[in-house]
Formats: structure tokens, C-alpha cells, sequence
């Protein structure tokens, strides 16, 4: 029920939002939450990227991350980064070839030990994960995604809850990920998106240790504000390509603060 209500006043109040300057980073998953016919999610997720084109500028993540950091924020424009958490294949089959042809790179945040993963794996990944029906990348791709100018960054190693395990497994997570990306990609991995994306999800304690490992932390709430834990964390704003338009209007409707 309380879903329902949401997507009822999304959709009336987002038919009347118009979109505001600002630097909006958009955090996603997928193109759609099951496995469709590619062509029909191809086309799903370019009639999406043509719509926000419509809105606003493209900018890869190290730019609006840059322009956050700097408080360098537009006057009279919107910028558009787009982010995808968990590393499922369409991020390579549809999701980066799309943004390739509108002049735009995303970022990938990997959790290493889903990658190459057996059945078994997959299986609790995907429930974790409240997904069904994906497949992960493989290291082959993620090399190709990062050699073509997409950004790589880490997840945690298996999408595990940091509000709900220990601090030595924290730093295990942390650590154990960023070093198997390093080493797959021979690159600095400064990018960290942290799981579920809430704030009970990531304690302070996770925050601390998380400085440790990386430059740059993300979240995926509070997206009024671009900024979470003092300046700490860039926060980034859920939205998933098949949605409706009138929640994406009204999710960039706001005038955000610092």
C-alpha cells in the first residue's frame, strides 16, 4: 500500500516539476528488474537517455565529482552523471554502448567476488541484491569497460550490509575489493559506492575505515543535498531506466544544498 502511494503522488506531482540547475548523479542498477528481450531493453534504456538529454548536459562521474568537491556548482544548468552499482552484463551489452553514443561514459561499482561467480553464488548475490534473473560481468568486460574511459570502482566484495557486520569484516571487504581491482586493471581504485545506500547501511565506523582505502565515497540517499557526514560523502539519487518519467522529474526538481 505504501508503495502504491508513493508512485501515486510521484507521478502527479512529478507530471508538474520541472527539473533545476544542479549537479544530479544517478545511481542505478539495470535497465529493467528482469530479463526482457535485449532489443526491447536497448530500446528501453536510449528512449531514457534521449529523455534526460532533453533536460540536461552529460558529464562523467570524475567531472561532477570535481565540480562537487570545488563547489563549483552551475548556474542556470543541469549536469547529469550516471552510476550503476552491483556489475550485471547488461552494464556491458546495452547500458555503456548507449552512453558511448550519446558522448558519455558511466561508472561501474563491482563487488569482485560476484564476478566469474558460480551458480551457488549468484544465487545469494541475487538475493541480496533483490534481483532474480541477472547475470554478472566478467573480468574480460570490465577490462574493456575500462579501457574504453568508463570508470571502475569498488562496492565491497560481496554486497554485503555494512551496518550489519563487524568492523574486522568491514576492512576485509573494503581491502580484499579494491585489491583484486587493482590488480585486474592495474589502476588507483579511488571510488567507493557503499551497498543498500542508506545511511544505517554505513556507520560511522564504516566511514572511517572506508577513508582509509578510497578518495571518493557515495551514497544513495538524501539526494536533496550533495553532500552526507560532513562533506564526507557525495550523495547520489536511485532511479532505475524503466521508472516513469514523473518520478525522474520530480527527483530533479529540487534546488539542492549543500
Amino acid at each position: 500500500m505504501r508503495a502504491k502511494v508513493r508512485d501515486i503522488v510521484l507521478r502527479l506531482f512529478g507530471n508538474i516539476k520541472k527539473p533545476k540547475p544542479g549537479i544530479h548523479i544517478i545511481n542505478s542498477h539495470y535497465v529493467n528488474s528482469d530479463a526482457l528481450n535485449q532489443d526491447k531493453d536497448y530500446q528501453t534504456f536510449e528512449d531514457y537517455l534521449q529523455y534526460l538529454q532533453s533536460i540536461g548536459e552529460f558529464i562523467c562521474l570524475e567531472d561532477a565529482t570535481t565540480l562537487i568537491k570545488n563547489k563549483n556548482f552551475p548556474k542556470g544548468e543541469v549536469f547529469i552523471s550516471f552510476t550503476f552499482d552491483d556489475g550485471f552484463e547488461e552494464c556491458y551489452t546495452i547500458i555503456a554502448p548507449l552512453l558511448e553514443k550519446y558522448n558519455t561514459r558511466g561508472a561501474f561499482f563491482i563487488n569482485a567476488n560476484y564476478i566469474e561467480s558460480d551458480e551457488a553464488y549468484q544465487k545469494g548475490f541475487n538475493q541480496r541484491t533483490l534481483t532474480t534473473t541477472k547475470n554478472p560481468l566478467n573480468w574480460n568486460q570490465i577490462k574493456h569497460l575500462h579501457k574504453r574511459g568508463h570508470l571502475i570502482g569498488s562496492h565491497g566484495l560481496d554486497h554485503e550490509d555494512f551496518g550489519e557486520i563487524s568492523y574486522s569484516e568491514i576492512d576485509f571487504q573494503l581491502k580484499k575489493n579494491k585489491e583484486i581491482l587493482e590488480k585486474k586493471l592495474d589502476y588507483k581504485c579511488e571510488y567507493f559506492a557503499w551497498t543498500f545506500g542508506q545511511l544505517q547501511h554505513f556507520p560511522p565506523t564504516a566511514l572511517k575505515l572506508t577513508e582509509k582505502y578510497h578518495k571518493y565515497i557515495f551514497s544513495g540517499t538524501h539526494f536533496k543535498n550533495y553532500f552526507s557526514y560532513n562533506g564526507k560523502v557525495i550523495n547520489r539519487r536511485h532511479q532505475e531506466a524503466f521508472w516513469p518519467k514523473s518520478h525522474l522529474k520530480y527527483f530533479l526538481s529540487f534546488n539542492k544544498k549543500i
